[in-house]
C-alpha cells in the first residue's frame, strides 16, 4: 500500500502510487540488509571490537565465489542495509558484470544487485525481467541467492497488483531465510506480506504478519520505523495514526524514502485536525528530505505538491493552490494517467471555480471526470482479480497454517520426547550419582563399622580376659575359702577330740572341756562365713540361687548351701567337714535334693546343679 492511498481524500486512492511504494520498498529492502547483517554482528557481542571491524563480512550470507566480486558485493550489501544506496556508484555495478564474466551464478548476483541498488530509477516491468533472468541463471545449490531474488520479485509483483505471485515468492523466500537465520530479510518479507494483505483488504492477516515482521526486526536490532508506519496504515483512529507516524519519523534513521512518506501522511493528518500551519511545515520538511537524499524523486515530489496544494486550498488561497499544482507540468507526460492525479484535478477545478475562472474550471473538471472514470475502471478491473487472488491466497495461507500447525505439533512432540529422554537420563544420572554417593558413604560407614567392630572386639577380648581372670580369681578365692573353712572345721573337731581326751585322762577339768566345746559349737554354727561365701559365689555365679528356687521353691538354706558347694566341685567329705556333719548325712541330703529336683537315677545331680551355675 502506498502513502498516497493513506492520504487520499477518496476511497479510490486505495490503489494509488503502487510504483512509488514499490520504489520505497526497494529502498527499504536494501537498507534492511545492513541491519540484518548487524544482527549477526550483535550475536558476536563478545568480540564487539572485531565485529565493528568486520560487520560487513559477518552480515554477508552469500557463498563466496570471487574475492574481487565479493568485495564489491559486500560493500553494496553494507550500503543497502544502512539505507545509503545512493552512494553506490554505477561503476561498481558495471564492475560486477565485468567480474562475473561467463560465470552464471555471478551474473545472477550482478543482476540482483543492479535491481536492488537502482530500483527507484527503474520501471517495475524492467526489474521483473532482470530478476527472472537472474532466477534462471541462479543454480539451485545457491538457495540464499534464490531467496533474495524471490523476495525482490515479490515486491515488484505487489506493485503490479499480481498478488498471488507476490505471495508465492514471499513464501519461497521465508522458507530459506529462516534456515539461514537472516532476521533482517525475514522482517522485510513479512512486512511485504503486510502490504499484500492490506492491498487485498485483509487487515486481520496484515496485523498478524506485522507482529512477525516486528519480531524479526527486533531480533535483527533493526529500526522499527517501518513497523510504526504500517501500524498507522492499519489504524483507523486519527490520533493513533498520528502517534505511530511521529514514532516512525523519530526512529527513521537513513530510511529516507519511508521518512518522506511519513511526512506526507503526517501533513494530511495535521490538515485533517485543523493544524494548517503544521501541515505546511511538514510538507516543506518532507520536500527538503526528498531533494537532499532522494534526488527529488518525481512521485514523492508529486505527492508532496498535492499535499501542499491541499493546505493552500484549506486556507482559501486558491491562486496559490493552482500555482503549486502547475509545478507538476514538467512531469505531465510521466504523471498522465496516474491515479493520484485525481486529487490534483479536483483541487484545480474547485480553485478555478472559486476564482470565477469558468473556462479553466471546466477544463479541470473534464480532467477530473476523465481521471475519475479511469480510476473507477482500474478499480473495477482489479476487483475480480483481487477477489480471486484473495481467495486463492487465503486458501494457500490456511493450508500453510495447517501444515505449520502440523509441523509445530510434530516439533512439540519431538521436543516432549527429547525432554522425556533428557528427563529420564537426568533422573537416571541423578540416581546413579545418588546411589554411587550412597555406596561410597556406605563403604566408608562399613569400613568405619569394621574398624569400630575391631576396636570393640579388641576391647571385648580384653574385657573378657579381665572378666575371666576375675572369675578365676574369685573362684580361686571361693575354693580357698571353702578349703579354709573345711580345714578350720577339721581343726576345731580335732581340738574338741583332744580336749575330750585330756578330760578323760584327768589332765584338764571337765568344765574347761565344756567351755571349749561351746566355743567350737558356736564357731561351727556361725552363719557369717556362709554369708561371705554366698556373696563371693553370687559374684561368680549370678542368679544361681534364683534359678535353684525356680527349679524347686521348697529348697532350704542348707539345701542352697549344699548345692553351692556341689556347683564349685567340693567333695562330699569336705562338705561334711564344712557342715560339721558326717559323710552319710551329706549323702542323705544329696538324695533328698535329687527327689526335690525330680531327677531320675540316670541323671547326675552334680551335672544338673552345675548347668544352673
Amino acid at each position: 500500500m502506498t502513502v498516497t492511498r493513506i492520504l487520499s481524500l477518496s476511497n479510490l486512492n486505495k490503489n494509488i502510487t503502487r510504483r512509488c511504494w514499490n520504489s520505497r520498498l526497494s529502498v527499504v529492502t536494501l537498507q534492511e540488509k545492513v541491519a540484518m547483517r548487524k544482527v549477526k554482528g550483535a550475536f558476536l557481542t563478545i568480540v564487539m571490537f572485531f565485529s565493528m571491524l568486520v560487520v560487513h563480512a559477518s552480515n554477508y550470507y552469500f557463498v563466496p565465489l570471487s574475492k574481487p566480486f565479493d568485495h564489491i558485493a559486500q560493500r553494496l550489501n553494507a550500503l543497502d542495509r544502512e539505507n545509503r544506496r545512493s552512494e553506490a556508484s554505477p561503476q561498481d555495478l558495471r564492475m560486477l558484470f565485468n567480474l562475473a564474466g561467463n560465470n552464471a551464478q555471478l551474473k545472477a548476483r550482478a543482476l540482483f544487485w543492479e535491481v536492488r541498488m537502482a530500483q527507484l530509477d527503474k520501471p517495475t516491468e524492467t526489474c521483473i525481467k532482470q530478476l527472472k533472468k537472474a532466477e534462471k541463471l541462479c543454480q539451485p545449490a545457491y538457495d540464499y541467492d534464490l531467496a533474495l531474488i524471490h523476495y525482490q520479485l515479490a515486491g515488484n509483483y505487489e506493485r503490479l497488483g499480481q498478488y498471488l505471485l507476490c505471495y508465492n515468492n514471499c513464501r519461497k523466500a521465508i522458507d530459506v531465510l529462516q534456515r539461514y537465520g537472516d532476521n533482517f530479510f525475514l522482517g522485510n518479507t513479512y512486512l511485504l506480506l503486510v502490504q499484500l494483505f492490506n492491498d487485498i483488504d485483509d487487515n486481520v492477516h496484515a496485523r498478524e504478519y506485522l507482529k512477525q515482521a516486528e519480531y524479526y526486526y527486533k531480533q535483527a536490532h533493526f529500526s522499527l520505523n517501518r513497523i510504526y508506519f504500517f501500524q498507522a496504515l492499519l489504524t483507523d483512529d486519527t490520533k493513533q495514526k498520528t502517534k505511530w507516524i511521529k514514532k516512525s519519523i523519530a526512529c527513521g534513521g537513513n530510511d529516507w524514502a519511508l521518512t518522506v512518506q511519513d511526512y506526507i501522511q503526517l501533513s494530511e493528518l495535521l490538515l485533517h485536525a485543523g493544524d494548517v500551519k503544521g501541515a505546511l511545515m511538514t510538507c516543506n520538511e518532507g520536500d527538503s528530505l526528498n531533494n537532499k537524499h532522494l534526488g527529488g524523486n518525481v512521485y514523492f515530489t508529486t505527492l508532496l505538491t498535492i499535499a501542499r496544494a491541499k493546505v493552500f486550498y484549506q486556507r482559501g488561497q486558491y491562486a496559490a493552490t493552482i500555482d503549486v499544482i502547475n509545478h507538476l507540468k514538467p512531469h505531465a507526460a510521466m504523471l498522465h494517467g496516474e491515479t493520484f492525479m485525481l486529487d490534483a484535478y479536483y483541487l484545480m477545478w474547485k480553485s478555478y471555480d472559486k476564482l470565477g475562472k469558468q473556462p479553466q474550471a471546466y477544463w479541470a473538471l473534464q480532467q477530473y471526470q476523465e481521471q475519475y472514470e479511469r480510476n473507477t475502471a482500474i478499480a473495477k478491473a482489479h476487483d475480480i482479480p483481487k477477489a480471486q487472488a484473495r481467495e486463492e491466497i487465503m486458501r494457500q495461507n490456511d493450508k500453510l497454517k495447517l501444515v505449520e500447525k502440523d509441523a509445530q505439533l510434530k516439533t512439540n512432540y519431538l521436543y516432549l520426547a527429547l525432554l522425556a529422554i533428557v528427563l529420564v537420563l537426568f533422573v537416571g544420572l541423578a540416581l546413579a550419582i545418588y546411589y554411587r554417593q550412597r555406596f561410597r558413604i556406605r563403604k566408608i560407614e562399613n569400613e568405619q563399622l569394621r574398624e569400630n567392630l575391631k576396636q570393640e572386639a579388641l576391647i571385648y577380648a580384653v574385657n573378657r580376659k579381665n572378666f575371666e581372670n576375675d572369675i578365676r580369681q574369685k573362684e580361686s578365692e571361693i575354693s580357698s575359702n571353702t578349703l579354709l573353712l573345711a580345714n578350720k572345721n577339721e581343726v576345731l573337731k580335732q581340738i574338741s577330740d583332744i580336749t575330750q581326751q585330756f578330760s578323760k585322762d584327768g589332765l584338764i577339768p571337765r568344765s574347761y572341756v565344756q567351755q571349749v566345746n561351746r566355743v567350737i559349737e558356736r564357731s561351727l554354727k556361725n552363719d557369717d562365713e556362709w554369708q561371705r561365701f554366698k556373696t563371693h559365689f553370687d559374684a561368680v555365679h549370678p542368679n544361681f540361687f534364683l534359678k535353684l528356687k525356680e527349679a524347686c521353691p521348697e529348697l532350704t538354706e542348707n539345701d542352697l548351701r549344699l548345692c553351692a558347694y556341689i556347683c564349685i566341685g567340693v567333695r562330699p567329705k569336705q562338705i561334711a567337714e564344712m557342715l560339721s556333719v558326717t559323710p552319710d548325712s551329706v549323702n542323705s541330703n544329696r538324695y533328698r535334693l535329687r527327689k526335690k529336683f525330680g531327677l531320675s537315677r540316670n541323671e547326675s545331680l552334680d551335672d544338673f546343679i552345675r548347668k544352673l551355675g
